[in-house]
């Protein structure tokens, strides 16, 4: 039978978000104890939450067990149970040798202290005499990598990677039974990391105890036999890594999916009290590729990937003319892109959420989060010009023309000029009461004189060309 270095029963840590009221509970709780009255722990008091919630799990000699969660999801904590820094408020923690532990940069390092002091003081906590001490001491040094004048400064000068380095070199070489390291690796260079990594692994040979949290996924897996996933507060995965690799992805999506449509819902709710009455009824938008001036290599998978769909991908596959079906997808996410930051206000600057779908190589439309937007591309051999809209049927103006001057500023004057005057002629208005004011999403609106006009639009440039719409 196995022997079992760690074993947690139904561990539970609760803490309070108030500074204030966690005082007046230790008071409280401190002098009942003192006079014998028996309380509850069971039941969360105003501004408590339990950072762990009912952890069960053993750790066999000779096995690395990885611990993956968010931030706040209590793994720190659990180190800190573990390493006897907290004590529990329910459950036990059964230890069967000594324990190391590397749980924050530069944790048990007295500041004022030469790195070589510190090293003494912490092989003592460990339990190791200074005659062993003496002995292990070239290896320590040498293992961090700190030169000799740095170990004879205060640890205060030091950075947070040589804090590392030392911390990690004294728990290794003191030969702990279990030693417990908390993110700490996420800080110095890579090559020390791998160094870590490869010592880690040593230990772990020997048939000692270890327990790893990290972020780096590629690290527990080629670290860790088994991981336990925790998620506000609670085990929800106990197994293989890479199963529990998968199940952390999984947690992380999930995570940033739900803050995302919060931020969403914020930003629509507060678009709705400055947005213009016609907002979600008559807009459009445009994006120009001058085919002429494009720097990207289209064709590297790395941008294919980050950009196009695997569907979007084949269909540029199959093209006779690859480089301009991609400019002409391109295109049409651009300008689609435009019209939802207009309606909502949210940037999330990734092109895969933008789905085209073409009816043919010169018409198409968009999909984005359930919403379609509606197409029309003009393709020559110099530029693709892309309306986009989201009522079908809604007629537009629209005008390209090339600009031989290459300066970003003087494009941007002479295209407002030349719409300008173009809508001053159609519309029998004085070119000078005429002027263009962005609203606080940055998108441009049309006045004359301090009244906004009932007209939507869109302006743009790239390379030679640029472009306006209007309706």
């Amino acid at each position: 039978m196995s022997e079992v270095l760690i074993k947690v029963d139904h561990l539970s840590k609760k803490f309070c978000r108030s500074l204030k009221r966690s005082m007046y509970y230790g008071v409280t709780d401190a002098l009942k104890t003192m006079v014998g009255i028996n309380y509850s722990t069971d039941t969360l008091r105003p501004s408590e939450f339990w950072s762990l919630n009912g952890i069960s799990f053993e750790l066999i000699k000779g096995e690395t067990l990885g611990i993956l969660g968010a931030n706040g999801s209590g793994k720190s904590t659990l180190l800190r149970l573990l390493a006897g820094i907290f004590p529990p408020d329910h459950g036990k923690i059964e230890l069967n040798g000594n324990i190391g532990a590397l749980i924050a940069v530069g944790a048990g390092f007295h500041p004022h202290m030469t790195g070589y002091e510190n090293i003494y003081l912490n092989g003592t906590i460990l339990g190791l005499t200074k005659d062993r001490i003496d002995e292990i001491i070239d290896d320590i040094t040498t293992f961090s990598e700190i030169p000799k004048d740095a170990l004879n400064a205060p640890v205060a000068t030091y950075s947070s990677g040589m804090k590392v380095r030392l911390g990690f070199s004294v728990a290794m070489h003191c030969e702990p039974d279990i030693l417990l390291v908390d993110e700490v690796l996420s800080v110095g260079d890579i090559g020390f990391k791998n160094k870590a990594v490869r010592k880690m692994n040593e230990f772990r040979e020997k048939a000692n105890g270890l327990i790893f949290i990290s972020h780096d996924l590629e690290q527990m897996r080629m670290i860790c036999d088994r991981v336990i996933v925790l998620d506000k507060g609670k085990c929800v995965f106990e197994g293989d890594t890479e199963k529990g690799c998968i199940a952390y992805e999984q947690i992380i999506h999930k995570s940033k999916m739900e803050l995302q449509e919060k931020s969403k819902i914020k930003i629509e709710q507060s678009y709705s009290k400055v947005s213009f009455k016609d907002s979600n009824i008559n807009l459009l938008d445009i994006d120009i590729v001058d085919l002429n001036n494009i720097k990207s290599n289209w064709n590297r998978s790395r941008f294919l990937d980050k950009v196009f769909s695997k569907k979007e991908q084949q269909i540029i596959f199959v093209s006779e003319n690859r480089p301009q079906t991609v400019w002409l997808l391109w295109s049409m996410k651009e300008a689609a892109y435009k019209i939802y930051v207009q309606q909502f206000g949210i940037r999330f600057f990734n092109p895969q959420r933008l789905v085209c779908h073409l009816s043919s190589l010169k018409n198409g439309y968009v999909n984005i989060e359930n919403r379609t937007y509606y197409t029309t591309s003009i393709i020559s051999k110099d530029y693709i010009y892309t309306v986009a809209r989201l009522n079908s049927l809604k007629n537009y103006n629209s005008s390209i023309f090339k600009i031989k001057n290459d300066i970003y500023v003087t494009q941007s004057e002479s295209l407002k000029y030349r719409f300008l005057k173009t809508i001053s002629i159609s519309k029998g208005l004085k070119f000078k009461n005429l002027s263009i004011r962005k609203n606080i999403f940055g998108v441009p609106k049309l006045f004359h004189n301090d009244s906004k006009l009932p007209i939507q639009m869109s302006l743009t440039h790239c390379g030679n060309y640029c472009g306006y719409v209007y309706f």
